[in-house]
């Protein structure tokens, strides 16, 4: 069954209940101002100051007066303009310069123009660096999506509206949408136009409806469902008291990641939380984890495996799970890869099966990112994780050169590549390459062992039975041997990654012109090796702190322990001064600290706590060096605030600024200083009971 997306004031539900007025506050932020509603249900939430009684959609058509879009390559009808909704269920693909969009633009084309939504496509797909892909935008962390499937006019990606929408979303809340034609009131109205759509869309936690939703009170007989509920494979999955079973799609996953991403950064943090458990949960229940059948069965199907949609695109006519191997062992279907399955239709692809290797794995690093940051035990573990291929390189991915082809004997083999193009298996503790997945991966594993060493050294009981040496010793050597792996792994990377024209299955190599390698081309080649190698570097110190320092500021400060003066201690100073020089170095070739924004504000905080020892300690007897390695954590600090503006790193930057003033000889009221900055730092505690940054 093939279903068009319906027009706007069709998607009218029980749950679209009308809603008094919500004024916006003057100034105030995009984010923020949805975030306020965002623990009531989705059909709460209300954002251009109309209730929703109004309308299911805010309308924004009144916005553009006086901007030229004269040069829209698909202007909106009129007809839209008039009624405030789209006059046709459906858009032809061909009149859209990008098809992909086609099941979202019923929903658009009366509230946003096409040239902008087609300009915000481009800028989420728009790279950083011209050697390597790398996400332009600081809410996207990494490419799960291929560029090319997505901005194809042949043979687009079929995609859920919701994770479209989010993709425009995230896109307009980056700073750079400020070169497009738009004053910054109009950019903070599309983004809480497409936050509310997104969030419509996307039925959080829902996702699928009930099978008599159609023929509901709040549904007219015979109205067609949007595509977002329809022909799904669960929805006779549910038991005899009516429980619906397994629901959603990775393109779900996907938007759930958007959202959390968009939520994290901002002052909302413990919120942000809901969101991204719900991404884990659901990746788990769709099997993320495990590598893919490339034989679909309604019987042993993983969920997730294949669209959970159809949009009738060309070239995709829905799921189709007839079998096209003759397998002599039916019950252990195959993993094997189908790269050479081009004339097959209907069936699960490589790049599909990528695409959930991708959106594991990211999930992965941000659980460890997460549990650093609200100092929480991890959600997604290492023995859920060991049986799935790690991604492929970033140029490589984007290339569609996929293999599935494991080292091991019982993972997934490539018949055509043989003993070549093998892949990257877990754990990993190499750096491999300049994406997050290639050189920011292995150093996340590492920091998983720390957080699982620190919760159970903070458990009520299971830390007295770590308190011993040798058990303890154990662990820490295990962890600097592959600390030291990856360093050596980092030195080899230097060397060879630092030449465009080296031999790398995993670097991106540059196009070679006749005449020789464009000198701009390895400049910039050079800068972006340069930069991974600071952020790598930074981060290496920073977890031999996090292995044989205290996480916490307070104790840091307090010392009840005495442990400022164990041998421990000197090691991590050592460390502490080395990362300075690293961030240092991070600063030259990324003064707006934009390469990793989301990830780096708690890695520079945790690698300037012992700085701010010292110099509380020493006070004017603190040396030069030690102030200007505060300096620089404090440089790199502004840098953070400016492109991610978050409240702890406005704190903390106050905290160490008047440290090292004082230190500095400015007369200052000594005890008050000392009282002000403890209860700063009390605000964020890596103890038994903190909850680190989330407040």
């Amino acid at each position: 069954m093939t279903a068009s997306a319906p027009s706007v004031d069709e998607r009218r539900s029980q749950a679209e209940l009308p809603m008094p007025p919500r004024k916006l506050a003057p100034g105030g932020n995009v984010t923020e101002e949805w975030l306020a509603a965002a623990h009531v249900s989705p059909g709460s939430y209300d954002f251009l100051g109309g209730g929703l009684g109004e309308g299911p959609f805010p309308r924004m058509f009144d916005v553009w007066s006086g901007v030229d879009l004269s040069n829209n390559s698909g202007p909106t009808p009129q007809g839209a303009k008039v009624s405030g909704v789209g006059q046709t269920p459906g858009v032809p693909p061909a009149s859209l310069k990008y098809p992909v969009l086609q099941p979202l633009m019923p929903f658009l084309d009366a509230n946003l123009p096409r040239r902008l939504v087609f300009d915000l496509l481009e800028l989420y797909f728009t790279s950083a660096f011209s050697t390597h892909m790398h996400p332009v935008c600081h809410h996207i962390h990494s490419y799960i999506l291929r560029k090319a499937s997505f901005l194809s006019r042949d043979a687009p990606r079929p995609s859920t509206p919701a994770l479209l929408a989010s993709m425009l979303w995230v896109a307009a809340l980056d700073d750079r949408a400020f070169a497009l034609s738009i004053s910054p009131q109009q950019r903070k109205n599309i983004c809480q136009f497409l936050c509310a759509l997104t969030i419509r869309l996307l039925r959080p936690l829902i996702h699928v409806s009930f099978k008599d939703q159609g023929a509901s009170l709040s549904e007219p007989v015979g109205q067609e469902l949007p595509p977002t509920t329809v022909h799904h494979p669960f929805e006779g999955g549910g038991d005899d008291r009516g429980l619906v079973g397994p629901a959603g799609s990775l393109d779900d996953v996907i938007t759930y990641i958007h959202v959390a991403s968009i939520i994290s950064s901002s002052e909302q943090k413990a919120a942000s939380m809901r969101w991204w458990h719900a991404a884990f949960t659901l990746a788990r229940e769709l099997k993320l984890n495990q590598e893919i059948e490339v034989l679909p069965n309604v019987d042993t199907q993983t969920e997730g495996s294949s669209p959970s949609f159809d949009y009738a695109l060309p070239g995709w006519n829905g799921v189709d799970t007839r079998p096209f191997f003759d397998y002599s062992n039916p019950t252990r279907p195959s993993l094997n890869c189908v790269c050479d399955r081009h004339d097959m239709q209907n069936t699960i692809t490589e790049e599909h099966r990528e695409e959930r290797r991708r959106a594991w794995w990211l999930l992965y690093i941000m659980d460890r990112h997460l549990a650093l940051c609200y100092n929480r035990p991890l959600a997604l573990l290492d023995a859920e994780s060991e049986d799935l291929l790690l991604p492929l390189d970033e140029g490589s991915w984007q290339l569609g050169n996929i293999h599935s082809n494991s080292p091991r004997p019982d993972g997934p083999q490539c018949l055509l590549s043989g003993d070549k193009n093998k892949r990257r298996v877990f754990p990993n503790f190499i750096c491999h390459d300049h994406s997050i997945f290639g050189f920011f991966l292995p150093l996340m594993t590492i920091t998983g062992e720390l957080i699982d060493l620190n919760q159970s050294r903070n458990h009520p009981m299971l830390g007295v039975r770590l308190s011993g040496k040798d058990a303890w010793d154990v662990h820490v050597n295990e962890v600097l041997r592959q600390l030291e792996m990856y360093k050596a792994s980092l030195t080899a990377f230097a060397a060879t990654a630092s030449d465009p024209e080296a031999p790398l299955s995993y670097a991106y190599p540059p196009p070679k012109p006749d005449n020789g390698v464009d000198p701009a081309l390895t400049q910039a080649y050079s800068w972006h090796t340069q930069t991974v190698i600071s952020y790598a570097s930074y981060l290496v110190h920073v977890l031999h702190i996090l292995l044989v320092g205290k996480w916490d500021p307070v104790s840091l400060i307090e010392d009840k322990d005495f442990w400022t003066s164990s041998p421990a201690f000197a090691s991590t100073i050592s460390h502490a001064l080395d990362a300075a020089d690293s961030v240092d170095q991070i600063l030259r070739f990324d003064p707006d600290i934009s390469f990793m924004p989301y990830f780096f504000g708690i890695q520079l905080l945790q690698g300037s706590f012992l700085l701010l020892l010292i110099v509380e300690r020493l006070q004017k007897e603190a040396g030069e060096g030690i102030l200007n390695a505060c300096e620089v954590m404090i440089r790199a600090t502004e840098s953070c605030v400016v492109t991610l503006n978050t409240e702890y790193q406005r704190n903390f930057r106050q905290v160490m600024r008047s440290a090292v003033a004082q230190a500095r000889g400015r007369p200052v009221n000594h005890s008050e200083i000392r009282h002000r900055r403890k209860a700063v730092l009390a605000l964020y505690r890596w103890t038994r009971k903190g909850t680190g940054l989330a407040l």
